[in-house]
């Protein structure tokens, strides 16, 4: 291992928005923890993406309290330190349209997208407390537009951002906490989306493209360095400008 670089967790860090900001931190200079749920092969492939050393996937399910504290136990029992908590980790369920979603469905919505950031924020804050670190939280458009066809879904994105709020005033002054609200990005699972949606999305986009991970990635970077060093409590919306023709 590399013990003299800084530390990244990155959850559900081994595809789309969560592989490329792991690859951008990796090359920022960081060591990365690569959690992931069940994908092992994905995971590992994009921490041998980074070297040996320098990454390891960690299997754990952060949606639950004693995963987030085994992710923090193998963090620390390989690098021994934890300085930058990327909660990207989400879920869109299939059957999760608002007029047939389920009790079960609802549940594991919101413990996904939601009391995932929670868990992983309290068990991480020691650690990054200790190092005057960084947390930065995955949301969506669609948690300050809403989404009908997904209200569970853009529910529990909007409570990120008043958890963002407030552990960005409970873990003050020693580490800064930000959200990212991502537009529509042209991953492996919008691609399976109806591609008459997609075209209108672009059509009121001003970018007139879906974002890639990587426009992520880059904001993600961004909030981590010393140059946003004085930017705690905020909401960056990276969505092409969508978000303002609705």
């Amino acid at each position: 291992m590399a013990p003299d670089r800084p530390v990244a967790v990155v959850t559900g860090g081994s595809r789309g928005i969560g592989r490329a900001i792991s690859g951008s931190l990796a090359t920022a200079g960081y060591n990365v923890v690569i959690n992931y749920l069940s994908s092992r092969e994905i995971a590992e492939s994009a921490s041998a993406d980074i070297g040996k050393g320098r990454s390891i996937a960690v299997q754990s399910d952060v949606s639950s309290p004693d995963g987030a504290s085994r992710l923090l136990t193998s963090t620390m029992n390989a690098f021994g330190r934890v300085d930058v908590l990327i909660n990207n980790a989400g879920v869109i369920l299939r059957g999760s349209h608002w007029r047939t979603m389920s009790k079960a469905d609802w549940d594991k919505t919101v413990d996904v997208n939601l009391f995932a950031v929670f868990n992983c924020i309290r068990v991480f804050s020691e650690p990054l407390v200790s190092s005057g670190g960084r947390v930065v939280n995955i949301s969506s458009i669609f948690a300050f537009l809403g989404a009908a066809p997904v209200a569970g879904y853009a529910a529990a994105k909007a409570g990120v951002h008043t958890l963002t709020k407030s552990f960005a005033r409970e873990l003050a002054p020693r580490v800064t906490v930000n959200t990212v609200a991502p537009g529509t990005i042209d991953t492996e699972m919008t691609r399976a989306a109806d591609q008459e949606f997609l075209a209108r999305v672009i059509e009121n986009t001003p970018a007139k493209r879906l974002g890639t991970p990587d426009d992520i990635a880059s904001a993600v970077t961004f909030l981590i360095s010393p140059e946003a060093g004085f930017i705690t409590g905020q909401l960056l919306v990276v969505d092409g400008g969508y978000s303002l023709c609705q």
